[in-house]
């Protein structure tokens, strides 16, 4: 930058020729200063021209560079045009995606719609299943009462049986020996009954059947099994004393229990030797005179003990090894 020189002011009275000297040289300052910068200006556009090849004139090479430019911009509209295509792919690949985000979010909606209704309905049946097992609990106990009252009932309508039996036979035997007051036998020796010559000896009546029931298993084995099973309880009762029998580990074993409140009386003789062995064992005495056996039967062993009972007057009544159960006459 040129700045202009400054130079004490000379005095109007120093005369003209001063001052016109003074502006003169500024304007060569200033004239040389454009010069220079003008060169300056050329130098450096004489720098920027590449040096041509030598043979090879300013123009060709003008030419391969242009050439160069459209060819690299060629190039470069192609990527351009490439980009866009992957643009607008991903753009339709972003529309279908949405569409699938959309129908997933419905379905979504869905399902939890559906499952809050499940929840509902497992909520509603869940206290339908308690009210039903409330009701099935108060069922069975009502069928406990039942049933107990009815073996109660059998077991009344056994003894009532057994005691009519017992009175039928006392009643024939004072029947029999009122007609022996009545007809003494030397009575009847002095009285003999002519015999008929033609009339033949009347039949001999048959022995009248078997009054009254008897309880047995078809063998020791069977019992067991049952036992075992815990299908069969039997007891050894004497006096207000009960004792429950039991196998374990294929040993039988006897403990004290609560008189039981109903039972099925067995005859002794048909209680197996190892039973009655493991009783004397846990008793001190119990009373082989007055000592009780008895059995408590399941409900199907029942049911068929009481069809089988229902229209016959007495009989042996076997339990198989099954529960199943037939009357021997």
């Amino acid at each position: 930058m040129i700045r202009r020189r400054r130079h004490a002011r000379i005095s109007p009275a120093s005369g003209a020729a001063g001052g016109d000297t003074d502006a003169l040289q500024t304007d060569v300052m200033r004239f040389m200063s454009i010069i220079g910068l003008c060169l300056m200006a050329v130098f450096a556009l004489v720098q920027g021209i590449p040096v041509a090849e030598q043979g090879e004139p300013a123009r060709s090479t003008q030419s391969a560079q242009l050439a160069g430019v459209r060819q690299e911009i060629s190039a470069q509209q192609q990527q351009l045009r490439e980009l866009q295509a992957e643009l607008r792919a991903l753009q339709a690949e972003k529309g279908r995606t949405q569409q699938v985000v959309t129908v997933v979010q419905q379905q979504l909606e869905q399902l939890a719609g559906q499952t809050q209704q499940a929840r509902a309905v497992r909520a509603r049946l869940a206290v339908q299943l308690e009210d039903l097992e409330r009701q099935l609990e108060q069922g069975h106990k009502v069928l406990a009462v039942i049933e107990q009252e009815s073996l109660q009932q059998q077991q009344d309508l056994t003894e009532l049986r057994a005691r009519l039996q017992a009175a039928q036979v006392q009643l024939d035997r004072s029947r029999k020996a009122i007609e022996t007051l009545k007809h003494p036998p030397w009575q009847q020796a002095a009285k003999p009954v002519p015999r008929p010559q033609s009339s033949p000896a009347p039949a001999a009546k048959p022995p009248p059947a078997r009054q009254g029931f008897v309880l047995r298993f078809a063998s020791d084995a069977a019992l067991d099994r049952l036992v075992a099973a815990g299908d069969v309880k039997l007891y050894g009762m004497s006096g207000q004393r009960a004792w429950q029998l039991s196998v374990n580990a294929g040993r039988p074993a006897a403990a004290q229990a609560t008189f039981p409140g109903w039972f099925h009386e067995m005859s002794a003789a048909t209680v197996p030797a190892h039973y009655v062995h493991s009783l004397e064992q846990v008793a001190d005495d119990p009373g082989q005179s007055t000592l009780v056996w008895g059995v408590q039967l399941p409900v199907t062993t029942k049911a068929a003990i009481t069809a089988l009972t229902r229209e016959q007057q007495g009989g042996a009544l076997v339990i198989l090894d099954d529960g199943q159960v037939t009357l021997e006459k």
